[in-house]
């Protein structure tokens, strides 16, 4: 429940809400009735909690009668929606290179969701995993996001794309028949999120294309991203997959398919912070070898093969390494260190 207070949505979204609520009729007095939501929040390009992005979400459906509000914000987006983002997008060579970005750096837009691209029989499928599936609105902002992805190919080629669809897992909710025709190609119950397309597309040129802008672009965004936290934070998510239940310690691979991007991306962000991924799984690794050392029902052999040693004696040598004392020199100090406050008990 706390991760729902956390900033995660660009407030420039809630603006173009703001925006087509306005066209309506709707004061923005309503619209931002209960959502903590101030204007200065709004106008200085700030980034409200997935809280208030539900509770304005909420307020624009009960107002305007039009539960298939993510929907309609997809298709209206611009662009410009995206901040400096969106001019990134356009300072890309080709399609493919700006969808890469766009599953990149998705994060400096909304924090509670993340994509990662995979591509199966000449289709590249945009595949979107929700971080946080418990809050409140969650359907009408996956559909928002959906349709924003899905839509950013004709925007940025100025092209019609006709073979671009959405999927979604779950079953077709009552509002989609009032969108049907004006989205891509729809498919429900497939038990995955994805916006799909030939590979073909990914090679169309964009006019806008300006290889300076984009590395400008990119070097704010890794600004951007050390202000937010966010590279705390994705230390903190890799450490939340290690170790596996069975003891044992995944690959990058597995780690950086589990946070939705590549493992070449993975290993760039954590050498920004000047850290590698061994030297986060050795330090995972440490911290479970102590714990495990002082449970006593426990062998050293049984904590080596647990642990992903060869033996026995090479658990022993990193033991040293780290503490000074083998693991039995540790156990064996056991009641002192409960004594002293070193360990819990």
């Amino acid at each position: 429940m706390n991760d729902w207070y956390r900033a995660d949505v660009s407030a420039e979204y809630a603006a173009g809400l703001m925006q087509w609520l306005e066209r309506r009729h709707i004061p923005a007095e309503q619209a931002l009735a209960d959502t903590g939501i101030g204007t200065a929040q709004l106008e200085g390009g700030l980034r409200l909690t997935t809280q208030q992005d539900a509770a304005l979400l909420a307020n624009a459906v009960r107002l305007s009668g039009n539960a298939g509000i993510g929907f309609e914000l997809g298709l209206h987006s611009r662009l410009t929606w995206h901040g400096l983002l969106g001019f990134a997008l356009m300072s890309c060579r080709t399609l493919g290179e700006a969808l890469e970005l766009w599953t990149e750096y998705l994060d400096l837009r909304t924090a509670g969701f993340c994509l990662s691209s995979h591509r199966r029989n000449g289709q590249l499928e945009l595949h979107l995993q929700d971080l946080s599936p418990g809050a409140p609105m969650r359907a009408c902002a996956l559909e928002r996001l959906v349709t924003m992805t899905a839509c950013l190919g004709a925007q940025l080629t100025g092209e019609a794309l006709p073979e671009v669809e959405i999927w979604f897992k779950d079953e077709q909710p009552a509002h989609f028949a009032a969108y049907a025709e004006r989205l891509p190609r729809t498919r429900y119950s497939t038990g995955m999120c994805l916006v799909r397309m030939p590979e073909r597309y990914l090679e169309l040129p964009l006019a806008t294309a300006n290889a300076v802008a984009l590395r400008q672009a990119k070097d704010q965004f890794e600004d951007e991203r050390l202000r937010l936290g966010q590279s705390d934070c994705l230390v903190v998510r890799i450490k939340n997959l290690l170790p596996l239940d069975n003891g044992s310690y995944p690959g990058m691979e597995e780690v950086s398919q589990a946070l939705c991007m590549s493992s070449r991306t993975l290993k760039r962000k954590l050498r920004l912070l000047g850290l590698n991924f061994r030297q986060l799984v050795d330090e995972a690794r440490k911290s479970e070898v102590l714990r495990d050392v002082l449970n006593t029902g426990m062998t050293i052999d049984e904590i080596a093969e647990r642990r992903g040693y060869s033996d026995a004696a090479n658990l022993t040598r990193a033991f040293r390494r780290w503490t000074g004392e083998s693991p039995s020199q540790y156990r064996a100090k056991l009641p002192y260190r409960l004594q002293r406050g070193e360990i819990a008990a």
